[in-house]
């Protein structure tokens, strides 16, 4: 009994594993998002941080519809829109508005906060975030 655990556990694993990568493909080049350049590796580095700590929620193209989205009271925010409910409607955060929100999170809709991560992680987040809608790449701030 106790080696078919063991047998059907490593037979799960690679599919577990499968189950958290992503398809997004790794960035080659720096991207230009509000008027801030952002090499490629920060780029790489949020999209990690992003899979391991946000696709649950806001889905792996940014779109709230993440598998822990249906069971949420209310909906993640889709960050396609580039629609932020704490700037004036039509603007774009600053960076640091956008890391803060990230850090503080919006726990009353169901947002944890990040605030053990470091920063240099919630720049890269933030930066990540940017690249699902090209109005970061149009808006220059």
């Amino acid at each position: 009994m106790r080696m078919t655990a063991w047998a059907c556990l490593a037979a799960a694993t690679p599919a577990l594993v499968a189950c958290n990568q992503s398809s997004a493909p790794a960035f080659t080049e720096a991207m230009n998002l509000g008027g801030r350049e952002v090499s490629a590796q920060t780029l790489n580095e949020g999209r990690d941080l992003y899979i391991r700590y946000c696709v649950s929620c806001h889905g792996e193209t940014g779109a709230g519809d993440g598998p822990a989205a249906r069971s949420m009271k209310f909906p993640p925010r889709d960050f396609r829109t580039a629609a932020f409910s704490f700037v004036p409607e039509g603007e774009l955060p600053s960076h640091e508005a956008l890391v803060e929100r990230i850090e503080s999170g919006v726990p009353d809709r169901g947002m944890p906060p990040w605030k053990g991560m470091r920063d240099e992680d919630l720049s890269a987040l933030a930066d990540y975030v940017k690249t699902f809608s090209p109005r970061w790449k149009q808006d220059n701030q």
